[in-house]
């Protein structure tokens, strides 16, 4: 990645516009409308038991300004008392019920947006980039939860609480209502401009991290190349660039919230002192009592907390708004990218596969693959011969059906590429151990299959030794558990593949990890694995394109040569000179094919 290069990966995932997002959240709150009435009244309930002290408090006021003290304060003290007991107890049961439901309901989404993004097209993911998708599961959940744990319960209970107030204000007499209300247009324009920009500053936020993050991964994919290339310092610049613009964006969110902050402590003092004048007045002018007066500035104080909570939390909102976007913007995919799969059809049909003029080119950037043709009739098996960068890898996972070609068709059976993909499995020479137990990664290909099952898949794999592990099928792998090398690891993948049993199996240099000890077991693993299925295998080493039925030599992304191992050795060509080459380097498989 240079320098040049955008601060957002080439394609992103959508996001959901406010109305949509609006949409789907009461789309799933209405379908817990019962509890959520539940939690509703019984915050209503704890707010207007509190609000009752105010005008209790102006009562004892009024009591020991009449002289009638020893009997009336003390029962007015026990209204107090309770009042105040009652509202704690409400205002916290209804707390709970509103989290937990929202909680659910949030839980509800975060599960549909790791199945849809788990569903989703590779190349879709791919080309958003890693961080795109990891940022919206963990950042993006993380402030929609924050938000619904700690600030929902508390603008529910503010909103509850300001509504109340105005009314008992408006009670007590509707002058001191309208004075308080002074404070309106303060809180309105500072509401205004901090909404106007904030949701811009927490996406740009949002956007700036992920490509961030996405600087770090692609660093740690690459580091043996990065090493390699001596271009640490190149990589640590484009990181740090990167990490400025989040911080400086940061900054004016701060700033942001800062002036936000000021304004609503500005509106508050207006408003109280426009209550204690008003109040002061009618109670000279024997318009109300001095209980009355009392009871008013008290009311307005307790709208203090309330309304600094409610537009305070604005900040909260808006960034938990911008992860809703984020998330219902993935699960909105299900509608239109996400295809049913067809189910495999393992021992049954075997169909061929059509490669008709394909071209294709990463990002509109330099061609991949320039027309390239080619036929695999079923349950033959075609090897893919070339070197570095010659577009075996991207021919493969077109036949995969992970991506669509540019120009051209490819076809398998009577589906074109990315209609039917549980029809291919693809096994690439990236190794990957999911944590749990050595049947929890076995299960991967098949969610239903017995043990019996899985020991028999391990042992027509040649990966017997599994089994011989501390626990057998129940042995913890991964972090914390048994360690397995790179080779193992590949192994265990050519086993899924006899578990899944699919019609056509694309495997991407699926030996490449094996050592001179495993290398022979990981090549009776691959002749199993394609025995009577129709394969397209990228060659690691030239043995195994003498294995295959036909193969075909890419050079510069167009077709150089194809037939069988015999044809092209006799034709002299691209081919035999690689066989030469590949003998000459000695026993024990020869050199790969590709350095």
């Amino acid at each position: 990645m240079t320098p040049a290069q955008t601060d957002t990966p080439v394609a992103t995932l959508p996001v959901a516009d406010a109305r949509r997002t609006r949409a789907e959240i009461l789309r799933r709150l209405r379908a817990h409308r019962r509890r959520l009435g539940a939690a509703l009244l019984t915050l209503l309930g704890g707010t207007a038991a509190t609000l009752a002290t105010p005008p209790v408090l102006g009562g004892i006021v009024d009591a020991v300004a009449d002289g009638a003290g020893r009997g009336r304060v003390p029962a007015l003290g026990i209204a107090l008392v309770a009042a105040t007991a009652v509202g704690a107890v409400l205002a916290y049961a209804g707390g709970r019920m509103l989290v937990a439901l929202v909680q659910e309901v949030l839980a509800e989404l975060r599960e549909d947006v790791f199945e849809t993004a788990v569903h989703l097209p590779v190349n879709t993911l791919e080309s958003s980039g890693s961080s795109d998708v990891v940022s919206r599961v963990t950042r993006d959940v993380e402030a929609v939860s924050e938000a619904a744990s700690d600030v929902l319960p508390e603008v529910t209970n503010a909103s509850f609480t300001i509504g109340l107030s105005l009314v008992g204000l408006a009670v007590l007499d509707l002058r001191l209502a309208l004075a308080g209300l002074l404070c309106l247009p303060v809180h309105v324009y500072a509401t205004r401009q901090f909404l106007r920009r904030s949701h811009r500053v927490y996406g740009d936020i949002r956007r700036l991290e992920s490509a961030r993050g996405q600087s770090v991964i692609e660093a740690v994919r690459g580091a043996e190349s990065i090493r390699a290339y001596r271009t640490q310092d190149h990589h640590l610049d484009d990181l740090a660039e990167r990490s400025v613009r989040a911080i400086e964006r940061q900054r004016d969110g701060v700033g942001l919230r800062n002036r936000f902050t000021g304004l609503l402590n500005a509106a508050e003092f207006v408003g109280l002192a426009a209550v204690l004048v008003t109040g002061f007045a009618l109670f000279g002018s024997g318009a109300v009592t001095l209980g009355a007066a009392t009871a008013a500035a008290l009311y307005f104080h307790r709208l203090f907390g309330p309304v600094g909570a409610l537009l305070g939390s604005l900040d909260d909102i808006q960034r938990a708004t911008v992860g809703l976007s984020r998330l219902v913007g993935i699960t909105d995919l299900d509608r239109h990218d996400v295809r049913p799969e067809e189910p495999a059809q393992g021992a049954g049909r075997r169909p061929d596969i059509d490669v008709k003029g394909v071209s294709y080119a990463y990002d509109g950037g330099r061609p991949a693959l320039r027309e390239v043709s080619l036929h695999v009739p079923a349950g033959t098996s075609l090897a893919l011969v070339g070197a570095s960068g010659s577009g075996k890898s991207t021919l493969a996972r077109l036949v995969a059906g992970i991506g669509t070609p540019d120009r051209g068709s490819v076809t398998v059976g009577s589906a074109e590429a990315p209609d039917a993909p549980a029809a291919r499995y693809l096994v690439t020479q990236e190794v990957h151990l999911f944590g749990g137990t050595l049947a929890d990664n076995l299960r991967l290909a098949r969610p239903d299959a017995t043990d019996e099952q899985l020991r028999h898949a391990l042992r027509e794999a040649g990966a017997g030794w599994a089994l011989d592990l501390d626990a057998g099928l129940n042995t913890v792998l991964g972090a914390g558990g048994s360690p397995l090398d790179d080779g193992s690891v590949q192994h265990l993948a050519l086993a899924r593949v006899l578990l899944a049993d699919p019609p056509v199996v694309v495997l991407d240099e699926a030996t490449a990890e094996s050592v001179p000890q495993t290398r022979a077991l990981l090549q009776g693993a691959l002749a199993r694995v394609t025995a009577g299925r129709t394969s397209v295998v990228v060659a690691h080493r030239l043995e195994q394109a003498r294995q295959a039925d036909r193969v075909l030599v890419l050079r510069g992304g167009e077709v150089a040569e194809q037939g069988t191992h015999d044809e092209l050795l006799a034709a002299g060509g691209e081919y035999a000179a690689l066989w030469e080459a590949y003998h000459r380097a000695g026993p024990g498989g020869g050199a790969p094919v590709s350095p």
